[in-house]
């Protein structure tokens, strides 16, 4: 049922980025207006707006609602926040080498994990995996590595710079359906899957950071939301005006402007 809902959510989504010249105020109505500055923001699947600020995250309803507001002023400015599962947001403090969880109250879940206690603070990237993993990118040996609920290391890809040939400055990466995306802006997506097993490069470069949705990858860059499909490699386009980042969940566009977050859906 679930899958069907996000083919039809996805299948709708295709056929607004039909036409390059479609404007996104031509085919949406809005739904409701955050209005808050965010230094950046993310959503999960349900429909929730996280706006992040400093050492605060802000989360918002499906409805625009203010649910509960969050921030911890001992571990320095919040460097990302992995909300791709909603019960469980991954706040990560690269200064501090310090990452928190929180429940979908934005309560914390049990202490900060300190990464120096697991020789892991020289990660620069982190992201949420299956069944409450979490992966590391580290940069001092360049590679993936992968802790499982308990914090004990199951994966380790060692070197990718020795294995792949290539020279690494990954900016972002996320994990969806079975593969972790690792974005190395000058050469473009790099797939492994969950055993850390690299997969293939996707050939989008210049990212600073995108969403997965099924075989579709969707970024925004320079006023322009863009579908690459994964599978026949079609890639479709659709402008905004004036607008930081854009995020799609279910059949809603999350525009964030330098004020507010604008919540847009399709008009019917």
């Amino acid at each position: 049922m679930q899958a069907n809902k996000l083919y039809k959510a996805l299948s709708v989504i295709a056929l607004l980025f039909i036409s390059f010249s479609f404007s996104a105020d031509d085919g949406f109505k809005p739904l409701f207006t955050i209005k808050a500055k965010a230094d950046s923001f993310t959503t999960d699947n349900l429909g929730n707006t996280y706006l992040i600020r400093g050492d605060e995250i802000k989360k918002y309803s499906q409805t625009g609602d203010l649910i509960k507001a969050f921030s911890n002023n001992t571990t320095g400015k919040i460097a990302s926040v992995d909300a791709t599962n909603p019960l469980r947001l991954l706040v990560f403090y690269k200064d501090f080498a310090t990452i928190l969880i929180l429940d979908d109250l934005l309560s914390q879940n049990g202490d900060p994990m300190n990464l120096l206690d697991y020789g892991l603070e020289q990660s620069d990237l982190i992201c949420n995996s299956f069944n409450n993993g979490i992966w590391f990118f580290n940069r001092q040996n360049m590679e993936l590595i992968r802790l499982d609920e308990t914090f004990k290391p199951v994966v380790n890809t060692g070197n990718l710079n020795r294995l792949l040939r290539t020279d690494l400055k990954p900016n972002f990466m996320i994990e969806h359906n079975g593969y972790i995306y690792l974005n190395n802006p000058d050469e473009g997506i790099l797939a492994f899957d969950i055993y850390g097993t690299y997969f293939k490069t996707i050939p989008v470069k210049g990212l600073q950071h995108f969403q997965v949705k099924d075989n579709v990858l969707f970024y925004y860059s320079n006023g322009i939301l863009k579908s690459y499909n994964m599978k026949d490699l079609s890639q479709k386009e659709l402008a905004f005006k004036d607008v930081l980042d854009v995020r799609i969940e279910k059949e809603n566009y999350f525009l964030l402007y330098s004020d507010s977050v604008v919540v847009k859906t399709i008009n019917n």
